[in-house]
């Protein structure tokens, strides 16, 4: 995996896909997550699952991390200068991206030289980045995007191993419900309580809540009866390339298409 992640960082074959993100209220699309492809030269299109070791690896992963805010802030720019309003665009970082010292100001500093806001950016983190010796370095990177206007999202909530304390230390904004409770949750009591408990949690401290996964307008309607939101998944419309983002936002007709089949696919 790392051979071939490797190969495809240095022949800039890494590429951002974007999924949109929905207002629950009434459908409209509010912004974008970010999601890691990459192309394979006969493959095609591959999801990030296929290099997943990659990320474990500093130097590969600041690598790969640099290649897509890359592409993220090229597309940022243009349609900006297209006047396409896209909202916020979500990126997802990975542990070891915060070992490296040059994270915050390699970040900012492309939004600062590209002429984008801060608040156009949204930076999403899984619970395990707040675990271990780097706890303190990632609260201090954190802060600092916090300051600089940056939202933070705290991704997967519920399924590591991180205490509810984190969410008082660290500047988290957002709350993503993990899809493995939505995906059940018209079928599991138990997963409706949860999902029920997230939601009023994160209101409670003054966060939104978005719910990952969603694939039914059953799962849409009773996470709008609850409070959530936000809403992503193959109801609402699966990733594709930058191209696809202004097509999206002119429709904007989101809800209510036919449900796909199958597995979910792997995220970024």
């Amino acid at each position: 995996m790392i051979s071939v992640a490797r190969d495809a960082a240095r022949d800039n074959r890494i590429m951002p896909y974007y999924q949109p993100k929905v207002s629950l209220k009434d459908d409209a699309v509010c912004g974008f997550e970010a999601l890691l492809r990459w192309h394979h030269p006969t493959l095609g299109v591959q999801a990030p699952g296929t290099i997943a070791a990659a990320f474990e690896d500093l130097d590969l992963a600041t690598g790969i991390s640099e290649r897509m805010f890359a592409q993220i802030i090229q597309d940022m720019r243009r349609w900006l200068d297209d006047g396409v309003e896209f909202g916020r665009i979500a990126v997802n970082l990975s542990p070891a991206e915060f070992r490296h010292e040059s994270l915050v100001s390699r970040i900012l500093e492309r939004l600062h030289r590209s002429g984008i806001a801060t608040s156009r950016l949204e930076l999403e983190v899984t619970e395990t980045v707040f675990l271990g010796r780097g706890a303190d370095s990632v609260a201090e990177a954190l802060n600092v995007f916090s300051r600089e206007g940056v939202k933070i999202a705290l991704d997967d909530f519920g399924t590591g191993y991180a205490s509810l304390t984190h969410l008082k230390a660290f500047p988290v904004d957002i709350i993503k419900i993990d899809r493995s409770f939505v995906s059940n949750l018209d079928t599991d009591p138990d997963d409706a309580a949860i999902i029920d408990a997230v939601v009023g949690l994160g209101h409670k401290l003054g966060m939104e809540v978005v719910a990952e996964g969603i694939e039914t307008n059953v799962q849409a309607r009773y996470l709008l009866d609850r409070g959530c939101d936000y809403g992503q998944g193959y109801l609402f419309g699966k990733a594709g390339p930058a191209a696809t983002v202004p097509f999206i936002l002119a429709g904007q007709r989101v809800h209510g298409g036919q449900e796909p089949t199958g597995n979910a696919a792997v995220r970024g």
